[in-house]
């Protein structure tokens, strides 16, 4: 009898500790009625408690803690590696009266891939957790998402693929509009061409991107990384759509100006050209991954990008991660790494999640949500 209580005592014991962890393993689209989302889902924004810093020191062993997976212990050696390289820049951060150095940020990845092996440690025992304020100091944070597109090419022009993807202009400037480029011809013949689109939409999704792969007609794959920009103000278009074309409560992605420009080729001037902004590229490599600013591999769902100011390259993350569903939200617990920034990230109060490769990675970029965040920091 005393045995069948120990073994009862002792699965009571691991189902206590270890469902919470299995339920923030779910994926896309998990049913929002089980238990996890009601645990997870922060509480709304009027009632939570105002948080007067960028970072405010806060407890969260109560929450589920995030699996620590292969491909995020291959993230965290990248990421120690990384910063293992930058000798020179940021060293040391003070982010509104939070103190930290570069090697804090390290000893933070040391302790991750430890504490990953050990069994039922409440994460205070290893770490300090400061959530961070959000957009409306109370820990809303805005997580959208990027991808690497595949754009089909060619390498020399012919009646379909005729719109060249060009390497940056030496020189200082002023470099031509986006309008001067493709209507007016004003890079041809200067041996800029990299490859030939079929789209003007295909170039500027790369674009809007900062980086993407191309795949020519033998199959061969390369990616295009950022080459510089022609230093004017990019305009959204799908905004400017939304303003002048699109039905009331239409959404509005590239894809649907692209099928809109079919029926309506005359308006294609107006709607590509009202962005000004062109972004050049550098053809690296055949089968070179996406990196991002911190010269590391990104990984899907575990790399975001950040402003730096705010949220230092090289930081860990634990996030309360919204997960679109088909009628709502459900939330995973995941920890995320600060590798790469973004020119539209601007402050505390959001991130972008990179979302991986193709139309597979496009899907994740659907996201705009928010969610809440910790950035985590050894003892």
């Amino acid at each position: 009898m005393n045995r069948n209580v120990t073994v009862i005592t002792m699965l009571f014991f691991a189902l206590a500790f270890y469902s919470p962890s299995c339920l923030y393993q779910g994926q896309l689209g998990q049913d929002s009625n089980n238990e996890f989302a009601r645990f997870v889902a922060f509480t709304p924004r009027d009632e939570a408690p105002h948080l007067e810093q960028v970072y405010t020191e806060s407890n969260i062993d109560s929450l589920p803690l995030p699996h620590i997976s292969k491909r995020l212990k291959q993230s965290l050696s990248l990421q120690k590696k990384m910063l293992d390289m930058k000798r020179r820049g940021r060293t040391r951060f003070n982010v509104d009266g939070l103190k930290f150095t570069k090697e804090d940020l390290e000893r933070t990845i040391s302790q991750i891939e430890k504490y990953g092996s050990a069994a039922f440690v409440p994460l205070s025992e290893y770490f300090d957790t400061y959530q961070i304020s959000g957009k409306d100091n109370r820990g809303s944070v805005l997580f959208t998402g990027y991808y690497s597109p595949v754009v089909s090419v060619r390498s020399k022009m012919d009646s379909i693929y005729r719109y060249p993807i060009y390497a940056k202009p030496k020189g200082g400037g002023p470099f031509p509009t986006r309008k001067q480029i493709y209507g007016e011809g004003a890079l041809l013949g200067k041996g800029l061409e990299l490859a030939y689109a079929k789209s003007l939409l295909d170039i500027q999704a790369m674009q809007l991107q900062g980086s993407g792969y191309v795949q020519y007609e033998d199959g061969s794959r390369y990616l295009f990384s950022y080459g510089g920009s022609n230093g004017h103000p990019r305009k959204s278009i799908q905004r400017y759509y939304q303003r002048n074309f699109a039905e009331k409560g239409q959404g509005v992605t590239l894809k649907t100006i692209e099928k809109f420009l079919r029926e309506q080729p005359d308006k294609a001037d107006e709607i590509i050209y009202h962005n000004p902004s062109y972004v050049f590229f550098v053809k690296n490599t055949q089968g070179k991954k996406v990196n991002g600013s911190g010269n590391v591999p990104l990984k899907p769902f575990i790399s975001i990008a950040t402003d730096t100011r705010y949220i230092p390259t090289g930081s860990c993350l634990i996030a309360s991660r919204p997960i679109p569903r088909k009628g709502g939200i459900d939330y995973q617990m995941t920890m995320l790494l600060a590798q790469d920034v973004g020119g539209g990230i601007k402050g505390p109060g959001h991130v972008d999640l990179y979302t991986g490769v193709g139309q597979k990675g496009r899907k994740g970029t659907f996201l705009k949500d928010y969610g809440e965040m910790w950035l985590l920091l050894a003892k």
